[in-house]
């Protein structure tokens, strides 16, 4: 890997709720109103053991030729029919190698209640350096931004996987916005609207929509969810 290449790779993130929130703490995230959970499982006493209200949830998957056929067959069929996007729906674009795990963070904090940012913090001045910019644009402003990097650098060196450049995984994030569930992936084209949804039954809607990830992928088990919802203390 050249030092250009290796300037690109922000190396694998782990999906790790400890990891990610001292990494949210350090983006700007209010860890007295918002943390990051697992999820153990899609049933009932599962979504019951993650405290209201969700602010977003976080996908872990692996990354196989059947996915990649599955994301073109996605976008065609939307370029042929349309989707609704909120105008209201912060999304960017993924430009660095390894990125998809913080900008998924930051996907769920931007989309979520302003209450749980910290006023101050990078992650409020990103958003609102964001206002009119493109999905392009807003992406290459993160991948630029070595605050961020850094941020990212720390979490990976916390996570308890060893790490590796040859990454089959990805990150992407799930967030209602104005009575909708999206799909937030930098590297897709564009958000994917997976239909109607409520506070009340979000989680359990997402579920449902990442039950297909499973079928598309019937042998692999790797998968892992982790939500941003109220803070516990303890």
């Amino acid at each position: 890997m050249d030092a250009e290449q290796e300037d690109d790779n922000w190396m694998p993130l782990e999906s790790n709720p400890q990891v990610m929130n001292e990494q949210a703490i350090k983006l700007g995230i209010n860890l007295e109103l918002a943390q990051f959970h697992d999820l153990l499982g899609f049933e009932d006493w599962a979504f019951e053991m993650i405290p209201q209200p969700i602010y977003g949830v976080l996908f872990n998957f692996p990354l196989k030729e059947n996915t990649k056929q599955f994301v073109e067959q996605e976008a065609a069929q939307i370029q042929e029919k349309g989707q609704h996007v909120s105008p209201n729906l912060f999304y960017m674009k993924q430009f660095a190698m390894n990125a998809c795990g913080t900008i998924a963070i930051v996907h769920v904090a931007l989309n979520a209640d302003n209450a749980i940012i910290q006023e101050g913090s990078y992650l409020a001045d990103f958003k609102k350096k964001a206002q009119g910019k493109t999905p392009q644009e807003i992406g290459q402003a993160l991948k630029q931004a070595k605050e961020v990097k850094q941020v990212h650098k720390e979490a990976v060196q916390q996570g308890e996987s060893a790490c590796c450049d040859d990454v089959d995984r990805h990150f992407i994030a799930f967030v209602l916005k104005d009575g909708d569930i999206y799909e937030l992936d930098g590297c897709k084209q564009f958000p994917i609207n997976h239909g109607k949804s409520t506070p009340e039954t979000f989680l359990a809607d997402v579920s449902k929509v990442i039950q297909k990830f499973f079928e598309r992928d019937p042998n692999e088990v790797s998968f892992s969810t982790v939500v941003l919802a109220k803070a516990v203390q303890e």
